[in-house]
């Protein structure tokens, strides 16, 4: 670190995982300060986050003990905005120009394709805004985008308009002001020369996530003599589908005259055996700089423990049980986290940490049930099973079916009991369409039940196919898929609840899915409310930055993660890029590692088989506790916990109870689970012996519920479960 904070000239820092990143961006401002180096006014410090700029600028004045004055640390974006402001009218920009967020954006290019009478289905707002974002990145205005065919001249169009109708009402969406800053400095040869002269000392955190643009104006800040000081690890590049490339920080050394590379390779964050598996995953990249993270402390830890389950509900559910057993035993929830690689695998860690009783937040998101898309899917779902007026309010504009304000309007003037009733009636052709896919989703309901209705809800409304058409959509279409996997789930488990005594299921199947959907949506308790312990929840990419003591990262098999666009492309970059976001799903975690796969789960519409992910073969075998997991299918999840246990009324064991792991157990610090009990006969297994109080557990008739006592054992075992609706059984 201080090799690295030392010296006038250029310099490039690899700083790997929990090496003390932040710490030398501040040392070096402060050590330029201190030694009067540099002015405050002579010092450009860019980030990005805004959090960052301003925790990095809070510990400069404390090792300064004094205000850091005229010294400028902000996001590429705070900086660019700062210049334009400046210099609006070398900008042609008015003085008052308004930005534009992500929504306000939407909104401007959703009015400017009004006032064209350019149909929303045929050029959706999100696709245009992403299109001209992305000319932008690039470094392109409209008249040089290439348009080698008709919808991409007519994107370009659309573009042309959209940058006339922004310059007329002096707005500028954020990729505006990277790019109009880099203009500025471009066509402006006094400007640059002032401010290349003026930032003498340039740093940059995050070198590895800069893009093409950001890069570019950069350079433009060159005279020659500046001296470039860039923090970043090609390890933990990650972000390319936003345009970073990682191979800047090999070109950065020519580009910008860096005299020393630095690696910063002492972490002080995880065992060395998580860092030893670490080290081992990452070896496999072949476009890396190159470093091995070493562990500052001697412990060298537990080691990585492999969690195999038969089913992607099974594998939840063990998670779920390790983490209850874990706070049990007096660990702190908030440190514990359960990485996956899209959303829509929070669903199932969701769903079991609840019926364990574990409360948990969702880091950076929503919980599933109250994602738009799955509400705007569940709003077709609930039209099929009934009128529901704002069902059908959440259906029409969840896709352009061309049903605005003025149709609705109309409709309610006829003074039918109800908007849908008037639906139902109407004629109108846009109108008819809708009512007659309700109607065909009203046949599937009655005539297949609920799992091929989200099917259908999911396919025929168009919701999957008008997000799968969008690149950047793609994740919220894996949303989709989900829900109509979670619907056959419960399809299945509702069916095996078994009937009553006329013989028929208790309770509606569709009525039942979306009951539980509104429950899980909006029970408080299994969220956290921000203060109160719980366990994080959150994709692989927004754990970085972050650490936890004990981290699970679910899914892992191949198609999953990594996922199956990388490996359908076919290009080593994507893979390797994979690669880089389990080396840092991995580098969060301080002291415990879990690597769960399951044999079987409901993907992309069907049941998948896919093998264990490759990225759990490419990990040193000595440094996992249970290597032989990974060549060894069990019946139950391989930890050997009871989370694979499923209950049918009269709390019967749907599948066998998995034999405890001793090994597992010396790892991870758990008690030992009897098998069998006395009190019943000889050998004879309990087999509510997990049903202690406070377990969460399903029964057919009277639903969820509380377990609040338990006497006895084995056959004489006698339990006492709180319902909601039906009271205290036993």
């Amino acid at each position: 670190q201080r090799d690295a904070v030392v010296g006038e000239g250029g310099a490039l820092v690899l700083a790997g995982a929990g090496t003390g990143k932040t710490r030398v961006l501040v040392g070096r401002l402060a050590w330029l300060l201190q030694n009067n180096i540099a002015q405050p006014r002579n010092i450009l410090a860019v980030t990005f986050t805004n959090k960052a700029a301003r925790e990095m600028r809070q510990r400069v004045e404390a090792a300064l003990n004094r205000p850091a004055g005229a010294l400028l640390v902000g996001t590429f974006h705070a900086v660019c905005h700062k210049l334009l402001r400046v210099h609006h009218q070398d900008a042609k920009l008015p003085r008052d120009f308004q930005i534009l967020d992500a929504q306000d954006q939407l909104a401007f290019v959703r009015r400017i394709l009004r006032d064209l009478q350019v149909p929303e289905e045929l050029f959706p707002p999100a696709e245009v805004r992403g299109y001209i974002n992305a000319a932008k990145e690039a470094g392109l205005r409209a008249a040089a985008v290439p348009a080698e065919h008709s919808r991409a001249r007519q994107m370009a169009d659309l573009y042309a308009k959209y940058e006339s109708a922004a310059k007329k009402e002096g707005r500028v969406d954020f990729a505006e002001l990277l790019l109009a800053a880099a203009e500025l400095l471009r066509q402006n040869q006094n400007l640059r020369e002032h401010y290349a002269a003026r930032f003498r000392h340039i740093l940059v955190d995050e070198f590895q996530d800069t893009n093409r643009l950001q890069y570019d104006w950069l350079k433009l800040l060159d005279s020659g003599d500046n001296h470039f000081f860039a923090v970043g690890d090609d390890d933990q590049s990650i972000y390319g589908f936003r345009g970073a490339e990682p191979g800047v920080m090999k070109k950065f050394c020519a580009d910008f005259r860096a005299q020393k590379i630095v690696r910063l390779e002492r972490n002080y964050r995880s065992t060395a055996n998580i860092l030893a598996a670490a080290n081992g995953l990452i070896a496999q990249n072949t476009a890396r700089l190159g470093k091995t993270l070493q562990a500052a402390s001697a412990d060298d830890g537990p080691r990585v423990m492999i969690v195999r389950a038969p089913r992607a509900d099974d594998e939840a559910a063990a998670a779920a049980e390790i983490i209850r057993r874990k706070r049990d035993a007096g660990a702190d929830l908030n440190g514990v986290a359960a990485l996956y690689r899209t959303n829509a695998q929070s669903r199932l860690l969701e769903r079991k940490l609840t019926e364990a009783g574990v409360p948990y937040r969702i880091y950076g998101g929503l919980r599933f049930f109250e994602r738009m898309e799955v509400k705007n899917a569940l709003a077709y779902m609930r039209l099929a099973a009934g009128d529901d007026d704002d069902a059908l309010l959440r259906a029409v504009n969840a896709l352009p079916w061309g049903i605005g304000p003025r149709t609705l309007d109309a409709l309610r003037a006829k003074n039918y009991p109800g908007l849908c009733a008037a639906v139902w009636d109407a004629d109108a052709p846009k109108v008819a369409g809708f009512a007659a896919l309700i109607r065909e989703l009203r046949d599937i309901r009655e005539k297949d039940g609920l799992a091929e209705l989200a099917r259908a809800a999911v396919e025929k409304s168009g919701l999957l196919e008008y997000l799968e058409s969008r690149p950047k959509e793609r994740e919220r279409a894996e949303n989709l898929r989900e829900l109509a996997a979670a619907a056959a789930e419960f399809a299945r488990e509702h069916e095996e609840g078994g009937a009553d005594a006329e013989g028929a299921l208790e309770t509606d199947a569709v009525l039942s899915f979306l009951a539980n959907a509104a429950l899980e949506a909006g029970d408080e308790r299994a969220s956290g409310d921000g203060s109160a312990a719980a366990v994080n929840l959150m994709t692989a990419h927004s754990a970085k930055g972050l650490e936890f003591d004990s981290v699970f990262v679910a899914g892992l098999e191949e198609g999953v993660f990594p996922h199956a666009r990388s490996l359908e492309s076919g290009g080593a970059a994507e893979l390797e890029e994979e690669r880089r976001l389990m080396y840092v799903a991995m580098t969060r975690a301080r002291r415990e590692l879990f690597l769960c796969f399951a044999d079987e789960r409901q993907l992309y519409g069907g049941v998948s088989r896919n093998p264990p992910s490759r990225f759990l073969e490419e990990i040193p075998s000595e440094r996992l506790a249970n290597p032989e997991a990974l060549s060894s299918p069990s019946a139950s999840a391989a930890w050997g916990g009871v989370g694979a246990d499923g209950i049918r009324h009269g709390f019967e064991v749907r599948r066998e109870r998995p034999k405890w792991d001793a090994q597992l157990a010396a790892e991870s610090g758990m008690k030992k689970r009897p098998a069998s009990a006395s009190g019943g006969g000889a050998g004879e297994k309990d087999k509510i012996g997990f049903l202690r109080p406070g377990r969460v557990v399903m029964h057919a008739r009277y639903g969820r519920g509380v377990v609040t006592e338990r006497t006895g054992a084995g056959a004489g075992a006698e339990i006492k479960v709180a319902f909601k609706t039906a009271g205290i059984r036993a």
